[in-house]
């Protein structure tokens, strides 16, 4: 069973839901700031800590697809490899729901400044400069507002990817079945014939 395309998908959200979104809302709360807006090199937009926090986790994630490729299913499992496999993800674990979204508090309060006092939506935010829309809503949002909605997206996507790859590691067999199912046929469409054996 080869499953690049798992990993490929697996790889893809990572970078979505742990850097592209923070980064992303980072740019374009420094762009909505109007006047309250500093220079670009001034706006620390990019933490080096985060992103090697995400990275460090998906260079974790290869010996997960690794195995999965290379274990057949439902082999014996000795008392030493299933410690060893525990602690590789009780490891995994911490680093999703604890480093990186350290990682990206510590971002957003330190350097990127979301504190409670820098109102962005309602009568006093400073996104009524970049539209006026926004003073006009009765509701008071602060970037400290949107830096806690950021990380409870980032505990979701975490969630959502262990029970994800829960389901695809207790999966493998019933793909494995399917795969061996299906006729191997050449390039033609027509079926293969086995070799002599000589």
């Amino acid at each position: 069973m080869k499953n690049p395309s798992v990993a490929n998908k697996t790889m893809g959200l990572i970078v979505a839901a742990f850097l592209v979104q923070p980064v992303g809302a980072a740019l374009l709360i420094w762009w909505a700031d109007g006047t309250e807006r500093g220079s670009f090199a001034d706006a620390k937009i990019i933490s080096i800590r985060v992103i090697l926090s995400v990275l460090l986790f998906m260079v974790m994630l290869v010996p997960f697809f690794w195995v999965a490729n290379r274990r057949a299913p439902g082999a014996d499992l000795t008392w030493g490899e299933a410690m060893i496999a525990a602690s590789y993800v009780f490891f995994m674990l911490f680093w999703l729901y604890g480093v990186i979204p350290h990682e990206f508090l510590n971002w957003a309060d330190s350097e990127l400044s979301w504190r409670p006092d820098r109102k962005v939506i309602g009568p006093e935010g400073t996104w009524g400069e970049w539209w006026g829309f926004w003073n006009q809503i009765p509701l008071t949002v602060h970037k400290q507002t949107i830096r806690d909605l950021i990380a409870v997206n980032l505990y979701v996507v975490g969630l959502v990817m262990f029970v994800r790859g829960c389901s695809f590691w207790n999966s493998r067999a019933a793909v494995a079945a399917e795969v061996a199912a299906i006729e191997p046929v050449s390039a033609y469409g027509r079926p293969l014939v086995a070799k002599a054996k000589g």
